[in-house]
C-alpha cells in the first residue's frame, strides 16, 4: 500500500507541474483535481482489477494529449506519461491473465487512432498516439508480464524445494518406524529373555544374601532399560501408531448434512489415510465458507479415488484466495497423486486419485532448475522482443512518416507563384496534402481558412519548417505567403 502510494505522488507531481507551467497547454485546477482522482482509483484497484486501473489511465493519457494537440501537445503528452507507464508496470505485473490488460491497450490504441484520424490532427496525432501507446503503455506493460513471471517461478522454486523437505521428512519418519520395528523384534526380546533368567537366577537357593541381591539389581536394571527401550519406541513410531480419523468421522465432525458413499472395503495406508482426512475435511470447510446450505456428496471409491461434490450455493458465495486448494494440490501429489478441481452442475467438485502407496516425487531437481530457467528465458525473450518491436516500429515508422509527409504535401515554387488572388480553390494546382494544419506560433488572417505546405521533400534539414500558406475566404484565395521558420 506505501508503495504505492509513494508511486502515486511520483505521478502526480508531473500532474501539478503541468497546471504551474506558463505554457499555453497548461492545467487547470479541476483538470489536475479529475486526473489525480482518476489516477488514485487506478493505483488502488490495479492489484485485483488491472485491466480497469490500465484502461483509467489509458483513458486520461488520450484525453489529455487530444484536447491539447492542437495548441500544445508536449504539454499532452508529458503530463500524464510517468503515470501511464507506471499503470502499465503493475497492471501487467498484478494481472493473472494477460488478455483482458492486451484489450484494454488495444482498444485505447484503436480508439485514440479513430479519434485522432477523424477530430484531432489527423495521421500526424494518430501517429504519435500510437507512438505514446508503444512507449508508455506496451513496454511497461511487457515488463510487468515479465516481472510476474520470474516471481511466479521463483514461488515454483520454493514450493519445490518445500515439497523436496516433506519427502525428506517422509523418508525420515519411515526409517523411524522400521528402527523401532527392528528395536521391537531385536533388542526387546533380548532384554526381556535376559529379565527372566536374571529373575529366575534371584530365586535360586545355593546362592548367599549377597549374590541375591547383586541378581536383584540387575533384573531390576535390565527390566528399567526396557522401559526405557519402550519409551523410546513409542517416541519412534510416535506419527505411525497416531490414529487417523476414518472417513465416516471426518464428514461427522463436520456438522454438515452429507450424503457419503464409502464403497473402499479394505484397509488403507497410514499416510493415504491421512491424505484422505485432509482433503475431505479441507473440501468441507471449502463448502461451510463458499457454499453453505448446498446439497454435499463425498464419495470414496474402491481405487482411492475421492469426490467431494456440493450442488450450487443458496447464498452469495464468499471470495477466497484459493490457497486452500493449492494446499491440497501439493499434498496429494506429495504421495504421487492427482488433483483437480473445478465447477461441475452449479456447483463445485474437488477430485483426488490416491495410490495404494506413497510413491516418491519423479522429477529430479535438476530438471525442475532446467526447466525454471528455461521458462525466464522464455519470458525473458518476450519482452525483449515486445520492447524491440516497438522501439524499431518508432525509429523507423516515425522517419518513414515524416519523409511521407513532406513528399506529399509539397507545393513547388512554380505552383506556388500560378496561384492567382482571387482564384476559386477548385481551379488551384494544389498537392492532395496539406503538411500541418495550424503551426505552433502562426497566426491566420481573420476570417480565413489557410492551407499549410511543404516547400521541399526533405523534412530534415535546416529549411524543413518552412512553409507556403494559402489562405480563401469563400473558396476564393485571399492571401497567399512563404513562411521562413528557420531552425539550426
Amino acid at each position: 500500500m506505501w508503495a504505492r502510494l509513494i508511486l502515486w505522488v511520483c505521478a502526480a507531481s508531473l500532474v501539478v507541474a503541468a497546471a504551474a507551467t506558463s505554457r499555453p497547454g497548461r492545467l487547470a485546477i479541476w483538470e489536475v483535481v479529475l486526473y489525480l482522482a482518476v489516477l488514485a482509483v487506478a493505483f488502488v484497484v490495479v492489484r485485483k482489477r488491472p485491466a480497469v486501473a490500465l484502461g483509467l489511465a489509458l483513458g486520461a493519457w488520450l484525453v489529455c494529449y487530444l484536447v491539447r494537440v492542437e495548441f500544445d501537445s508536449a504539454t499532452g503528452v508529458i503530463a500524464l506519461a510517468p503515470a501511464l507507464a507506471i499503470t502499465s508496470f503493475l497492471a501487467g505485473r498484478h494481472a493473472k491473465d494477460p488478455r483482458a490488460t492486451a484489450i484494454a491497450l488495444t482498444i485505447a490504441e484503436v480508439a485514440g487512432v479513430v479519434v485522432a484520424l477523424t477530430e484531432r490532427g489527423g495521421s500526424d496525432t494518430a501517429l504519435a498516439v500510437t507512438s505514446g501507446i508503444g512507449v508508455l503503455g506496451v513496454v511497461p506493460w511487457a515488463f510487468g508480464r515479465f516481472r510476474r513471471r520470474y516471481a511466479e517461478l521463483q514461488e515454483v522454486g520454493w514450493e519445490h524445494a518445500t515439497l523436496l523437505e516433506r519427502d525428506a521428512d517422509n523418508a525420515r519418519n519411515a526409517e523411524r518406524a522400521r528402527l523401532a520395528g527392528e528395536m521391537h523384534d531385536l533388542v526387546g526380546h533380548e532384554l526381556a529373555r535376559a529379565a527372566l533368567l536374571v529373575g529366575a537366577l534371584e530365586l535360586e537357593p545355593a546362592l548367599t544374601a549377597q549374590q541375591r541381591e547383586a541378581a536383584k539389581t540387575a533384573r531390576a536394571s535390565v527390566t528399567a532399560a526396557a522401559e526405557r527401550l519402550a519409551d523410546v519406541m513409542q517416541v519412534l513410531r510416535a506419527d505411525e501408531d497416531e490414529p487417523v480419523a476414518t472417513i465416516e468421522e471426518v464428514v461427522q465432525r463436520s456438522g454438515l448434512d452429507v450424503e457419503l458413499i464409502n464403497k473402499r472395503i479394505t484397509a488403507i495406508d497410514g499416510i493415504i489415510a491421512r491424505t484422505v482426512h485432509r482433503v475431505a475435511a479441507e473440501a468441507l470447510t471449502n463448502v461451510i465458507k463458499h457454499a453453505p446450505g448446498a446439497k454435499i456428496t463425498v464419495e470414496l471409491r474402491q481405487n482411492l479415488e475421492l469426490r467431494i461434490t456440493n450442488g450450487p450455493a443458496p447464498k452469495p458465495p464468499a471470495v477466497g484466495s484459493g490457497k486452500g486448494l493449492v494446499g491440497l494440490a501439493e499434498r496429494v501429489a506429495l504421495v504421487g497423486g492427482r488433483f483437480d478441481a473445478g465447477p461441475k452442475d452449479g456447483g463445485f467438485e474437488v477430485r483426488a486419485k490416491l495410490p495404494e502407496r506413497p510413491l516418491p516425487r519423479t522429477t529430479p531437481t535438476h530438471v525442475r532448475r532446467e526447466s525454471t530457467e528455461a521458462e525466464i528465458r522464455k519470458s525473458a525473450r518476450r519482452t525483449v522482443l515486445i520492447t524491440s518491436a516497438v522501439c524499431a516500429a518508432i525509429a523507423i515508422g516515425v522517419p518513414g512518416y515524416m519523409v511521407f509527409d513532406a513528399v506529399t504535401s509539397v507545393l513547388t515554387p512554380q505552383q506556388f507563384a500560378q496561384a492567382r488572388l482571387d482564384t476559386a480553390e477548385d481551379d488551384l494546382d494544389l498537392p492532395l496534402r496539406t503538411r500541418v494544419d495550424n503551426p505552433l506560433g502562426v497566426t491566420a488572417p481573420k476570417n480565413a481558412e489557410c492551407r499549410y505546405y511543404s516547400t521541399h521533400a526533405n523534412p530534415f534539414d535546416h529549411a524543413r519548417h518552412d512553409l507556403y500558406r494559402l489562405c480563401f475566404r469563400e473558396d476564393r484565395l485571399t492571401h497567399k505567403e512563404l513562411l521562413v521558420r528557420r531552425s539550426g
